[in-house]
């Protein structure tokens, strides 16, 4: 299956170190970068994975730096960061070459705050097919009522193409879930009405807004889905770039809760239009070969899906993935040693991350086929970070690469599934033997059948590069 792979030396963590990221390629070799509080560097790495040089990015600021993104762009980089400096807060861009020199200078893009005692709010970034394009977004915090999104689009050379402020006014508790930009300036922006109130729920919003803003004639145009009776998760927004549409997809149920019923299929038009909108309710079979019963018992469900990827395919229609995950904890009582001291509790958390749906979903939004893939993972006090999967989109199948922890050994394991919904799962590498803890959901696609992943264990850092 894996028919190669190349490792990276071990390379000693610096201390608050916490972001590992596989920025991608340039016509240099394999680009990474490191970053935690004190310090940002990037590494070049050759085809085998051989260090070729790592050096700080140095942005020339006086301030507190915090590298928000970094965005490769050809054999240029777009740098995003905030800087604390003069009691404001600043979010800046810089454009850097192959070697990571800036040869672009800074831009401040927005004033964040006007005291570093306020909150940043997060930000959000994505960029246009070509790369043409840049979008920056985010909530302001500052607004007490409705909140209010800002949003900037930048070429690649940091010219401010246009920025905007938008209220969506038709909802009470509107949430900013996800944008898209294309090279002409159209955007759009997917809202939720967050008004499900319940300690334990997956399905936040009971209304979805579609907002499409035209560059060229300052206008936005809304759409609302809703169905009643029925919540909705977080969706996944994503382009269809052959069919020139807009498609929002997720997961739908008829209660608060954490079990799911179907999946919510929403197509737009360019200028924001809704096409279609289907609920597509999950079958008998596929809860028979997800709780392993047949018939299925009274309280087997789809308990814990979160949507996690969706693809688009030529004929419009979309593979959509969804994986369980959920934390369970554990308290533990200690005593006292004779007369001394009382008691203590240590409370532990697990991170279950399970099986994960997948379902092959037509134009006209009927299921054609839909899988199991099982899997269990369960990890403590890691926040989950060596769980999930990887996805590699190869010419003609899904590859979902993640680590077995089955047995008391981690085996680096991966399903792939076919275009007609035939499933394999194979194993491509003893992890432990290798010295590896791969960070799959931080895995990136590098080429058609490369993927490119961290590996953190006892404080060293590697580099895996498998070949499909």
């Amino acid at each position: 299956m894996a028919q190669n792979y190349e490792i990276s030396l071990p390379e000693k963590l610096n201390y608050g170190t916490t972001r590992y990221e596989v920025l991608g390629t340039n016509s240099e070799g394999i680009v990474a970068m490191n970053a935690g509080k004190n310090s940002h560097s990037v590494s070049l790495y050759s085809s085998d994975m051989k260090l070729i040089w790592k050096k700080p990015i140095a942005l020339k600021e006086i301030g507190f730096v915090n590298i928000g993104k970094v965005i490769l762009t050809g054999d240029s980089a777009i740098v995003f960061y905030t800087i604390q400096a003069r009691g404001m807060t600043f979010l800046k861009a810089a454009k850097v070459n192959h070697q990571f020199m800036i040869i672009r200078t800074s831009i401040i893009v927005d004033t964040l705050a006007t005291t570093t005692l306020l909150s940043v709010p997060k930000m959000n970034y994505t960029v246009s097919y070509n790369k043409n394009k840049l979008l920056i977004y985010y909530d302001d915090l500052n607004v007490s009522e409705r909140r209010k999104m800002h949003a900037y689009c930048l070429d690649e050379w940091l010219n401010v193409k246009w920025n905007i402020s938008y209220r969506a006014s038709d909802f009470t508790e509107p949430e900013i879930i996800s944008a898209e930009v294309d090279d002409s300036l159209h955007c759009w922006f997917l809202f939720g009405e967050n008004q499900v109130k319940n300690f334990h729920n997956d399905f936040p919003f009971n209304k979805i807004m579609m907002v499409c803003y035209n560059d060229s004639t300052n206008t936005f145009s809304t759409s609302i889905t809703e169905e009643y009776g029925m919540i909705f998760t977080e969706p996944i927004l994503k382009r269809d770039l052959t069919n020139h549409q807009i498609l929002v997809a997720g997961l739908y149920a008829n209660s608060p809760g954490s079990e799911s019923d179907g999946v919510y299929v929403n197509r737009f038009s360019v200028n924001g239009n809704l096409l279609s909108k289907k609920l597509i309710p999950f079958s008998t079979d596929l809860l028979s070969n997800l709780s392993g019963n047949n018939p299925p018992k009274r309280n087997d469900g789809f308990y814990f899906f979160h949507p996690s990827e969706m693809i688009v395919k030529k004929n419009g229609g979309v593979i959509f993935l969804a994986e369980s995950h959920a934390i369970s904890t554990e308290s533990f009582n200690s005593q006292g040693y004779g007369n001394f001291g009382g008691s203590s509790a240590l409370t532990v958390n697990y991170y279950h991350y399970d099986e994960i749906i997948a379902c092959s979903i037509s134009d006209t939004g009927g299921m054609e086929w839909s899988q199991v893939l099982h899997k269990k993972q369960q990890t403590e006090s890691d926040g989950g970070l060596f769980s999930s999967y990887a996805l590699v989109i190869a010419p003609t199948k899904l590859i979902l690469v993640y680590n077995d922890f089955a047995g008391g050994t981690n085996v680096l394991s991966a399903f792939t599934l076919q275009a007609d919904g035939k499933t394999e799962r194979i194993e491509i590498l003893n992890a432990d033997k290798k010295g590896l803890l791969p960070v799959a959901i931080a895995g990136k696609q590098i080429s058609p059948n490369e993927i490119i992943m961290p590996s953190l264990k006892k404080g060293y850092l590697q580099y895996l590069k498998l070949l499909f």
